[in-house]
């Protein structure tokens, strides 16, 4: 008797695209996955392909001959709520985008688009789709869902991204509070730019001394100064050529290295430190803070020249609190994600769970619901997300770090800085590492605030008291 052994076909591709020379390209491309590639041309025939076979994933055209793709896609979120699913349209608004994030689609491409850009984004919706059946390999939710959310504020941000993507040479900057998502903006005009092929390169303004974010801006000579490597060394702004420099915390930046900075917008060269020769660069500049440079400006702390050479184009972050519904539709889709990766049923939050978040002040933003969403995933007992589950005080708003109170009747923000600092300082036992940790900001900016507010030198007059 012969037995003859029958190879499992992998689930294929489907593509949904009413173009048949593009429906062909794609299946070109998508061929060297090794798996089969399904073309279908309008809504009937990918219900049918549907109904045959469960695909790995979807490349569905949001615009079909007889109907809207997008229809589709909430079927198939109806039948199989973890699918795959790519949205590809010639036809980009932040309606069509932010419908498409709602109805559960993974992805969201642009056409037209490069190959590399096709197979970045198949090969990260294969990736998911193994991830979900080998739980070690599932992933962390990814920088996309900052910008998940229906909200004109968020919705406008999303606008501005697009428009200075289109735009590869002009500069932005990026303005909001901490964890709302700036450099993720960053990543996103520098994705969807002309730019996307070259590097993107961070750098925190406010991580490094004056001398050493000098260096690594605009790197050094051999024998610059006294422990420079013997060859010299590329600064970033080398090492960005071609694609995109984000200037996290600009706000930051001491006002010698503002004038080098104007003077790299204004020329588009750069000067080693230590060197004579004037290099010329070809980066976009993105930049970002948490401060109001205008009042910096009127303060004399920013440049008002170099101001106005990075607010070309102003994208702003909003804040969560300020986002309405969008805490509930960012919610569920962290608490999807983290089922996944940790292996859990979790059917959602409990409604006193979701007024809970709706009432919060959201102080940490975006970045704080994910962990706050994480912690509850980790500890809830039971399938569905209780409202004690989560860690989150009542009353909708955020706990005080212990030990630090302020009853104040000047409400000035100088005033009310200085305290916080000064309290920050006391719970932590004068360690400045532990007050930057209590209040959220990190060491270097502490140590700017120390010294701007003449807090460094009343700490050393009572450390020496006896």
């Amino acid at each position: 008797m012969t037995t003859t052994t029958r190879v499992r076909e992998q689930p294929p591709i489907l593509v949904v695209e009413d173009d048949p020379e593009v429906g062909r390209l794609l299946s070109r491309e998508l061929a060297r996955y090794g798996r089969p590639v399904h073309v279908a041309t309008d809504l009937e025939a990918a219900r049918e392909a549907l109904g045959r076979q469960a695909p790995a994933a979807v490349l569905l055209d949001a615009r079909l001959p007889d109907g809207d793709g997008l229809d589709l896609l909430g079927e198939i979120r109806a039948r199989d709520l973890h699918l795959r699913v790519a949205v590809l349209t010639a036809y980009a608004d932040v309606d069509l985008a932010v419908r498409a994030m709602r109805g559960g689609a993974s992805e969201f491409l642009e056409k037209p688009f490069t190959a590399e850009q096709l197979h970045e984004l198949v090969r990260g919706l294969l990736q998911q789709e193994e991830g979900a059946a080998r739980p070690e390999r599932r992933r962390r939710p990814g920088p996309g869902a900052f910008f998940i959310g229906e909200s004109p504020a968020l919705q406008e941000a999303w606008r501005l991204v697009r428009l200075a993507a289109q735009a590869p040479t002009t500069t932005v900057l990026v303005t909001g509070e901490s964890g709302t998502g700036k450099e993720l903006a960053a990543r996103a005009v520098h994705e969807h730019s002309g730019r996307a092929g070259g590097p993107f390169v961070a750098i925190n303004c406010a991580a490094l001394t004056d001398s050493l974010l000098e260096a690594e801006l605009f790197g050094y000579e051999r024998g610059a100064f006294t422990g420079a490597a013997s060859v010299g060394k590329k600064g970033l702004f080398e090492v960005a050529a071609g694609g995109t420099m984000f200037l996290d915390e600009i706000g930051e930046m001491a006002m010698p290295l503002q004038a080098k900075l104007l003077r790299v917008l204004q020329e588009r060269t750069i000067k080693r430190v230590g060197g004579l020769s004037e290099l010329p660069v070809d980066v976009r500049i993105v930049a970002s803070t948490n401060r109001d440079l205008e009042v910096e400006v009127a303060e004399g702390r920013f440049r008002k020249d170099l101001y106005y050479r990075l607010n070309v184009l102003n994208v702003v972050m909003p804040p969560l609190r300020d986002r309405g519904a969008d805490v509930e539709l960012l919610a569920q889709h962290f608490l999807k994600t983290l089922s996944l990766e940790l292996g859990r049923t979790l059917d959602g939050f409990a409604p006193e769970a979701l007024d809970l978040m709706r009432a919060y002040a959201w102080p940490g933003n975006v970045r704080e619901l994910r962990n706050v969403v994480e912690h509850a995933a980790i500890v809830a007992r039971g399938p569905r997300i209780e409202p004690g589950d989560l860690g989150l005080a009542t009353g909708g708003r955020p706990r005080a770090p212990t030990g630090i109170v302020i009853e104040l009747p000047d409400l000035r923000l100088e005033t009310m800085e200085r305290a916080l600092i000064r309290r920050a300082l006391e719970a932590a036992s004068g360690q400045k590492t532990r007050a930057a940790e209590l209040l959220g900001i990190n060491r270097a900016t502490l140590y700017n605030k120390l010294k701007a507010y003449g807090i460094a030198t009343e700490v050393r007059a009572e450390a020496v008291e006896v």
